[in-house]
């Protein structure tokens, strides 16, 4: 039996995908305007030299600080601000339903609404620039709008199957406004602005010094930085579609159905479906079909994640040493992969369990390509993010040296074949979802130990092999081995070979397999069993 044929497996027992993603932007987003503040403050900022001294002297301390906050403000407020003005020009050019010549939409609009349960009704309008469109809005703090396109409102009085499109279409954007969607979309949209306006200002600033900070490479980096940004908003909101189909769907589904046919009668190129706001017809229509397809993880969603650690590597590891320097050569790289290797970890572990409930397994294609693609993602992360400081004092890019790179796929497969096992453990007894939290609480702990500790190891490796490789690379530095990649191999494993920390992870990774293993002895769940009697 496979969760295809299960149509009760309850998709909101595992956490949404809107909340990894929101997640993930909001990383991605305020990281990059930290950084950029931070960087463009330092270039400001006047030295602070002790009396005859005149060179290797730190920028004033309260100078960089007020700066980093100026910095923030002007690529921050941007965003709430253009959201702000963007629906209150909406609702300025629109009308109020009352005022507008269609009382048989009134009345079904009512009705509608009264069937939402909304614990706030939105104020319906006509916006003339939306023809047969529609779209929930609102600013923040104020009441959510409804607004409607004429041609739209035309369908609620003709024959019966056009009234049904129409209805189908205002459930879609009433789902909107369910729970915290239009909430999280406001800052979704905040975020995405900010993000492009950052972009935006520190390439102008680039412009002015374009030698001085590094040339067309920095260049190159801070695009592709705004770019990931971009390409993580664009993949909410398709998400964003598919819940408010699925909930809408739970009233007529036939009828949603019909009107995404008519509105998706054409088909897109399946690459560009990666860059589109709204997801294509025919996807929408495979997951109203089965709703438990929306757990099925998505290779492009993996490698933006795991992208969006790598960055966080290279910019966290550049930030801190600004504060501590190249003296505790540990401190760093070991606060870096422990917080970042953390939340990498649940995010596979979510997508990887997600997948299981869908499909009622997890290939080992599936297991593999994903371990691949985090460590593609990874690496090319730390290379994409825009750092300012060597090897010594920072990092410049996951290290391409045979042993490194087999290090990170190697850590990549045990980790998420590792986290495959927990999942199918617990598939065995709760095929619905419906012991889930209990699940949950054994297993996120024990995905946090084990991954944070695994990313501290290999981010320190890395590390410590990109400062002696850096070192070995030009006939003005010494190189002090004569196999590099191997001495540093072996000074990791003494750092982190036996010892406390080591047991204590090898139990948690031994330990909690066995107790899911165990718990079999709860027998399957109660629909598991209707199921099975069946």
């Amino acid at each position: 039996m496979t969760t295809r044929r299960a149509p009760g497996l309850d998709i909101r027992a595992f956490p949404s995908d809107l909340a990894l993603l929101l997640g993930l932007l909001a990383a991605t987003v305020l990281t990059g305007d930290l950084f950029f503040s931070l960087w463009l403050a330092t270039l400001e900022a006047p030295m602070d030299c002790p009396i005859g001294q005149f060179t290797h002297c730190p920028r004033d301390a309260l100078a960089v600080f007020t700066g980093t906050c100026k910095h923030l403000m002007v690529v921050l407020v941007p965003g709430l601000t253009a959201y702000q003005f963007v629906a209150w020009r909406r609702i300025q050019r629109s009308t109020p339903l009352t005022e507008a010549p269609f009382s048989a939409g009134t009345e079904a609009i009512r009705r509608l609404v009264q069937e939402a349960g909304l614990w706030r009704e939105p104020t319906v309008m006509v916006d003339p620039a939306l023809r047969a469109g529609a779209y929930v809005t609102g600013r923040i703090g104020g009441l959510p709008r409804l607004m409607l396109g004429p041609e739209l409102l035309a369908l609620s009085g003709k024959d019966a199957a056009s009234r049904r499109i129409f209805e189908a279409v205002v459930r879609h954007e009433l789902a909107h406004l369910h729970g915290t969607d239009l909430q999280s979309y406001a800052v979704m949209t905040a975020l995405r602005w900010s993000n492009l306006y950052a972009g935006l200002f520190t390439t102008f600033t680039w412009t002015l010094q374009p030698d001085e900070l590094g040339g067309a490479p920095t260049l190159v980096r801070i695009l592709l930085v705004v770019l990931l940004g971009e390409l993580i908003a664009r993949a909410y909101l398709r998400f964003r579609e598919h819940h408010a189909d699925l909930h809408a769907g739970l009233a007529d589904r036939e009828g949603l159905v019909a009107a995404l046919r008519a509105a998706h009668s054409g088909t897109a190129v399946k690459l560009r479906s990666w860059l589109r706001h709204h997801p294509m017809g025919s996807e929408r229509l495979d997951v109203l079909e089965v709703p438990g397809r929306i757990l099925a993880s998505s290779p492009g969603v993996v490698f933006l994640g795991a992208t969006t650690a790598g960055v966080l590597l290279a910019t966290f590891q550049d930030m801190l040493m600004r504060f501590y320097g190249p003296r505790d050569k540990l401190f760093t790289p070991f606060l870096c992969g422990m917080l970042v290797g953390m939340g990498l970890t649940v995010f596979l572990a979510f997508t990887l369990w997600r997948h299981h409930w869908y499909a009622g397994t997890t290939t080992v294609v599936r297991t593999v390509s994903t371990a691949v693609l985090a460590a593609a993602g990874i690496v090319v992360g730390t290379w994409v993010a825009v750092y300012t400081r060597g090897s010594g004092e920072g990092i410049s890019g996951f290290p391409l040296a045979p042993s490194a790179l087999a290090a990170l796929v190697g850590g990549m497969l045990l980790l998420c074949g590792w986290l495959t096992l927990l999942g199918s453990l617990w598939y065995r007894v709760d095929p619905y979802a419906e012991r889930i939290p209990r699940f949950l609480r054994a297993a996120v702990p024990a995905a946090c130990v084990v991954g944070g500790w695994l990313f501290v190891v290999l981010w320190t490796w890395a590390v410590a092999l990109r400062g002696v490789l850096l070192s070995c690379s030009g006939p003005e530095f010494t190189c002090l081995s004569p196999a590099p990649e191997r001495d540093v191999a072996a000074s990791v494993v003494r750092i982190f070979g036996p010892g406390p920390v080591m047991t204590t992870v090898v139990l948690v990774a031994w330990g909690v397999p066995l107790v899911l293993w165990s718990r079999h002895r709860l027998g399957p769940s109660a629909k598991a069993r209707a199921d099975l009697r069946e």
